[in-house]
């Protein structure tokens, strides 16, 4: 297997060589090394809390510096080396893919830029796995910042909503509204640029992490705790849907439907069926299905902006993204193997020859239309095996009987939010943007870890008897 190829070896064994070297312990006995696991965690926290507050560049050079510092203690520290799972395998295949994409490419240059961008991911991705498996105690705390920055946004989105504060880029078809009860106030947060649609994606991938600690706090019964972050969730729910973002509403579609079927199974495992669960837990959880949707039948701007996204040609944004759509598939047809080259600035300069006119566009409002368009079919092919092959490897690691609980809650968490996202993702493109980015990758790669652990925890432990 690739896991195991000779070209991992070999890598290791230059890892090992330079960790033996002499200027490895000259760097171990220097107060840097001697600070640098305390620098690394910092930086990590440092770069989860820019995403809400700090623009593109910055949460960039962050994610860099983050994976530098990584992979000076991977070589300088003896004992290290680098481990991948098979998820890996296909993620390693993808970006191999984008490399031959940006040779491919006829603009070369700006297809470059677009590149970096993947290195920046790629690199931030293996090195969170890489620092968790060195820190898995900080698995938790990570998770548990991730759940406050959620909170902390959806209590400021919240307050945009109510305080009707116009956003910079909130548009809302008013043309078949028939009183102003039907606008919507559409709440951006903090994040950099100022958009609805961005807000709401960012939400939609961290809403596991808050979703996360209620079911930990759960598990030990901590009715205090959960009612906390019970609310929390709520708050969160409540701020995505005052983003506006239709895609963010499809994504909690997908969150839902997955937390639906999940809590069948478990129900139907643990007590039988639902016909045994206490009559108040049922009547809970009625009342909140029905508040939920009370809440959005009886609010008309709300119950509008739901309604608008099974209107297709008949609203003007997805009537606009709709001919986006159809301009992106043609410059796949004409480009199906390499794809037009990476990136925003890349896709623009070529977009231009297939556009209908007055319909300019960032990206194709799709992300796997957006990386066949940039990578070809081989890039799409191999994405999607990754993200399958993600969500199968963290069910089949959930139900293993063997997996403790806090591993199986944290993994299903994973898995909420990579369905989330993705549907999401099918009508938007801000998943590309380092604010969704950097969360995204902190989720698979906490799920990456716990694979690894439980395979290195199932390891026949060998002896030789003398």
């Amino acid at each position: 297997m690739f896991t195991n190829s000779l070209f991992l070896n070999l890598i290791n064994k230059g890892f090992c060589a330079v960790q033996n070297s002499k200027l490895a312990a000259f760097v171990r006995d220097s107060i840097f090394f001697s600070k640098l696991d305390t620098l690394i965690w910092i930086v990590f926290l440092l770069t989860i809390i820019s995403t809400c507050c700090m623009g593109s560049g910055v949460i960039g050079v962050l994610a860099l510096l983050f994976a530098a510092l990584n992979i000076i203690r991977l070589c300088f520290k003896q004992g290290e080396s680098i481990k991948i799972s098979k998820i890996d395998v296909f993620f390693i295949l993808y970006f191999l893919v984008l490399i031959v994409a940006l040779f491919g490419s006829s603009l070369f240059v700006l297809s470059l830029k677009g590149f970096f961008k993947n290195v920046t991911y790629f690199l931030f991705y293996f090195m969170s796995v890489y620092f968790f498996l060195n820190n898995k105690k900080k698995i938790l705390p990570t998770v548990f910042l991730i759940a406050v920055i959620m909170s902390y946004e959806s209590i400021v989105a919240v307050f945009q909503h109510f305080n009707k504060v116009e956003a910079l880029a909130g548009w809302v078809d008013t043309s078949k509204m028939s009183n102003v009860n039907q606008l919507m106030s559409r709440a951006f947060g903090t994040l950099k640029p100022s958009n609805p649609n961005l807000l709401g994606g960012y939400l939609i991938t961290g809403l596991s992490s808050i979703f996360a600690y209620f079911g930990l706090n759960f598990l030990k019964q901590d009715k205090a705790r959960i009612g906390i972050f019970g609310g929390l969730f709520l708050l969160n729910l409540a701020a995505i849907i005052f983003t506006g973002c239709r895609g963010a509403y499809l994504g909690l579609l997908a969150f839902f439907g997955i937390l639906g079927l999940a809590l069948f199974y478990y129900v139907k495992k643990v007590y039988g069926g639902f016909s045994h669960i206490k009559k108040r837990y049922k009547n809970l959880l009625a009342g909140i299905i029905a508040g939920a949707v009370a809440i959005i039948a009886f609010t008309p701007s709300i119950s509008r902006r739901f309604t608008s996204i099974f209107q297709f040609r008949g609203d003007s944004s997805i009537s606009f993204r709709m001919n986006v759509y159809e301009a992106s598939f043609n410059m796949f047809k004409d480009n199906p193997f390499l794809g037009v080259g990476l990136g925003n600035l890349n896709f623009r300069e070529i977009y231009g020859l297939y556009m209908k006119t007055g319909f300019d566009a960032l990206g194709t409002y799709c992300v796997p239309l957006e990386i066949a368009v940039e990578g070809g079919i081989f890039a799409l092919i191999l994405f999607l095996a990754f993200i399958i092959y993600s969500v199968y490897k963290g069910i089949k690691v959930v139900l293993d009987d063997n997996t403790p609980s806090v591993a199986r809650v944290m993994i299903f968490c994973v898995v909420l939010t990579i369905f989330a996202t993705m549907a999401h993702g099918m009508f938007d493109t801000v998943w590309f943007r380092p604010q969704l980015q950097i969360i995204f990758w902190i989720n698979i790669a906490i799920l990456n870890c716990y694979i690894l652990e439980q395979k290195t925890s199932r390891k026949p432990n060998l002896r030789v008897v003398k």
